[in-house]
């Protein structure tokens, strides 16, 4: 080892680049890398909601639970199934077997064994929603449009705004609060069809008939073969009111418009949304899986600020629950964090050995931290909520065996003896002792590494962290810690072949 201490100590320059390309390429993958809340934690879960409108909890059991539930039952690796039948909606907890090999696959199979219920009731018009419980796909924030317009006309500004959210960068879906569907209502007036006698279901089957698309075959030549299709769809909803309900001979014809009043108006609110008191239209934005939870809220505000000089002075766009700023307190909590151990590690060591050495063990600090950064996509990792505490925990006892080190050298130097020997004297000594130390903290943490269930996915990170950082600091202590120290240490200087370091 002690050729091997002597190689670096004396290449101050590749002590130099050592230093800095960690710290470059910490900082370019800083820039690039994703943070978020919380890891990316798979919890092994799956929900499966169907709607049945207008069905009892009983029909919504028999016609819906049970037929998806028979198909689940096909499917190996899952736990438990929970089923909750209720009015008008189905709804089914499946979990899956920790000890299964391929969740992926599970989760295909079951999907699969969901798409195969096919006889569901005629009133189930949409398919079952299959989602999975996740962390990383959650709302970043919430984007809110009042003002003192008609709401037909804040309704278009928010669906304008709708579809630019959804383009920017890292946004994956938005869910709407206070957006009430556009709907067309024939209020059919009890005299005007007891006048006419016509019943409620001939205007239903009149408006059906009215509004269609579809394909009716086609026609075959020689040389050709052409489609016919059926074009009979609204061009403009208010059309309804001339649809013919009924026509005679001998009598006028019938329409809607003598049987009710046509309205263009919206469903009836069953959520109200509401933005510091006032009445809103509201968008809870999530963010993609892959998404950085910062980098999408800067670019969501930097949207709304161009809107806002676009939109009329009586609308106002209102931004709310900005999950973003728990990641950027972390990050605010680091970075205190990593100053104030800088300071005082540089006050501390400066009055017991001298500044310069003082600064080039407290700079294990950055180069420590920039290289966990470094090195975090490289283990499916990214900077989260966890892994910044963990960084907290360890910037205590990533400068320890520098200060360990750097003691052991100044107190060589004060002997009298030469710089480089002193350097490759006093590392060569403590290196047993420091690598001890650096594995039996590795050793306690390393336990966090087999928990299982969902709480070992989440501690994950923080040995991980903890790792990291104990044997970048190492590397850095001894391999470039040394030849720094030698430029600092008091007497002449290091190049090879001075007499003083021989």
């Amino acid at each position: 080892m002690n050729r091997f201490f002597k190689f670096f100590a004396e290449r101050h320059l590749l002590a130099i680049l050592i230093t800095l390309m960690i710290l470059l390429l910490g900082y370019n993958t800083l820039r690039t890398i994703r943070r978020d809340m919380f890891p990316d934690v798979d919890f092994g879960e799956m929900f499966v909601n169907t709607r049945y409108p207008g069905a009892s909890p009983e029909d919504v059991e028999l016609n819906v639970t049970n037929k998806i539930e028979e198909q689940l039952k096909e499917v190996t690796g899952i736990k438990t199934m929970t089923s909750v039948s209720m009015e008008n909606i189905s709804f089914i907890d499946v979990i899956l077997d920790a000890d299964v090999k391929d969740p992926d696959k599970v989760k295909t199979e079951i999907r699969d064994a969901v798409d195969r219920v096919t006889d569901l009731p005629e009133e189930v018009t949409d398919a079952p929603l299959v989602t999975e419980l996740k962390t990383t796909i959650f709302p970043v924030i919430e984007v809110g449009i009042a003002g003192d317009l008609p709401y037909a006309e804040l309704r278009e500004i928010a669906r304008q705004l709708e579809k630019k959210l959804i383009n920017v960068s890292g946004v994956s879906s938005v869910t709407k609060f206070g957006y009430f569907a556009r709907e067309i209502q024939i209020e059919v007036s009890p005299e005007a069809i007891g006048k006419y006698q016509i019943p409620l279901y001939e205007i239903i089957a009149a408006v059906q008939a009215r509004n269609i698309r579809s394909t009716g075959g086609s026609f075959e030549s020689y040389t050709s073969e052409k489609n016919l299709v059926t074009l009979a769809q609204f061009d403009d909803p208010m059309e309804v009111e001339n649809v013919i309900v009924r026509s005679t001979f001998e009598g006028p014809l019938v329409r809607i418009k003598d049987l009710a009043v046509v309205k263009d108006d919206f469903e009836d609110p069953k959520v109200f949304s509401r933005l510091n008191g006032r009445t809103a239209i509201s968008f809870l934005v999530n963010k993609q899986e892959s998404a950085d939870a910062i980098r999408t809220v800067d670019a969501i505000k930097k949207l709304i600020e161009r809107e806002r000089e676009r939109l009329p002075e009586e609308v106002d766009v209102l931004l709310t629950d900005d999950f973003s700023r728990y990641v950027r307190n972390r990050f605010s909590v680091v970075q205190t964090n990593g100053i104030i151990g800088l300071a005082f590690v540089l006050i501390v060591l400066g009055i017991f050995l001298n500044f310069r050495v003082a600064f080039w063990v407290a700079m294990g600090i950055p180069v420590s931290l920039m290289g966990v950064v470094f090195l975090l996509p490289a283990f499916g990792a990214y900077l989260d909520a966890i892994s910044l505490a963990a960084m907290i925990m360890v910037i205590g006892i990533i400068v320890d065996d520098g200060i360990i080190i750097a003691e052991n050298i100044q107190k060589y130097r004060e002997r009298g003896i030469p710089p480089l020997k002193a350097a490759v004297q006093g590392i060569q000594e403590v290196y047993g002792p420091v690598l001890t130390t650096i594995l039996t903290t590795f050793i306690a943490f390393a336990p966090l590494f087999l928990m299982t269930g969902i709480l070992g996915k989440f501690v994950f990170v923080i040995p991980l962290v903890i790792s990291l950082a104990l044997f970048i600091s190492l590397i850095e202590a001894t391999v470039a810690l040394p030849s720094h120290l030698i430029m600092g240490l008091p007497g002449e200087g290091c190049k090879p072949g001075n007499p003083m370091i021989r």
